[in-house]
């Protein structure tokens, strides 16, 4: 090789240095945001969304859809029981939503499955504010405090209630041939305050019959009285007995049906204070998908939440975070809506639950299209 010829390579190799080193030409934002793509981009949904006018509703469920599709989203979470306790589809057993006097879940559902999308019936499980059908019949079925004051909310320590609200799940499954069902409201109440269990006398018959203590008996109802830690961890068990029950259930059906849950951020925490241990429930396969809700535009705690969640899960179940685009806790921005997506793709999350499809307008919708 000759000096001239090195002089000339060493030229080339300085000038791809060079161009290495510089940025080039600018990514697209679609191209930059493509990165964001997940194996679940979903959504909860509310039939109010739509009204209860049945023509109306299904034309606007269809736009909606159509919408949601081209924004990637093709996991559809919809309410069919809400905290009132009343049902939004053709039910012998709950009561109909006032208004619904036709089959909002199974138009519905026709619609999603007309467009390939996957469909997860969305129940608020133990809230029964309403206090309607069965649940009217059986006041007893009611959370009783401290002070034995009673709150819309069926015990889940009852098994009577367990088996009334899994009833209603397995109806949903079998009518309508669904491949999920979804669980919301899966613990016992934080208000009025944390921990909120039931006093009632046959819960109290129950756990004495469980731990011979009689709690009439226990002053000190604080985590340093040994009785007291028997007592939160048996409420605990119960919820996670119905969780159980119902994936016991479900296999009587012949089918594979898949259970999700919308749980609170934080396993550590919802396990004693509300009854919600779901990272055994991770564990001990019971569920498919854990939704934790983490409900903040404070991307640095959003960040610490949803990498505890994913580590929980990873390795057992699916874990979506929930992103809240208005909720109680937070109104969000399309670019907050987009960091927080980079950051469940960055820990690895399974993919992302926006709250709710009440709130994506369109410039949610318009910066998902460009992050598929």
């Amino acid at each position: 090789m000759t000096r001239k010829t090195v002089a000339v390579s060493l030229s080339v190799l300085t000038s791809l240095l060079l161009m290495a080193a510089l940025p080039g030409p600018a990514l697209s934002q679609a191209a930059a945001d493509a990165s964001l793509a997940m194996p679940v981009r979903a959504v909860w949904m509310h039939p109010g969304t739509f009204g209860t006018e049945k023509t109306a509703a299904i034309e606007k469920i269809r736009k909606t859809l159509d919408e949601y599709k081209l924004a990637g989203i093709k996991t559809l979470i919809m309410l069919v029981k809400d905290t009132a306790g009343f049902v939004f589809y053709k039910s012998d057993i709950g009561v109909a939503a006032p208004g619904y006097d036709w089959d909002f879940f199974g138009a519905f559902l026709a619609e999603a499955r007309q467009r390939q999308l996957e469909v997860h019936p969305w129940f608020c499980v133990f809230p029964e504010s309403a206090i309607i059908g069965q649940v009217s019949q059986h006041p007893e079925w009611l959370i009783a405090g401290p002070r034995r004051e009673f709150v819309g909310v069926a015990n889940p320590a009852l098994p009577a209630v367990r088996k009334y609200e899994l009833s209603l799940m397995l109806e949903v499954a079998e009518r309508y041939k669904t491949d999920w069902i979804h669980l919301d409201y899966i613990r016992f109440p934080c208000e009025p305050t944390e921990p909120y269990f039931s006093f009632d006398p046959e819960t109290l018959r129950l756990f004495k019959e469980y731990s011979g203590v009689d709690l009439n008996s226990v002053k000190a109802h604080d985590s340093g009285n040994t009785f007291w830690n028997v007592w939160l961890e048996w409420n605990r068990d119960q919820v996670t007995a119905f969780v159980r029950e119902l994936k016991d259930a479900l296999k009587t059906t012949g089918r594979t049906i898949k259970v999700s849950a919308a749980v609170f951020l934080d396993a550590d925490n919802a396990k004693v204070l509300i009854g919600q241990d779901w990272a055994a429930w991770a564990k001990e396969k019971l569920v498919d998908m854990l939704c934790p809700m983490i409900y903040t535009n404070d991307l640095k705690y959003f960040e610490r939440y949803s990498k505890r969640a994913v580590t929980n899960g990873r390795g057992l179940c699916q874990v979506c975070i929930g992103i809240g685009i208005g909720s109680s806790h937070n109104q969000n921005t399309p670019e907050g809506m987009i960091d927080q997506m980079r950051i469940c793709k960055s820990l690895g999350a399974d993919g992302v639950v926006f709250f709710s499809g009440g709130s994506l307008t369109p410039s949610f919708l318009e910066k998902l299209k460009t992050s598929k």
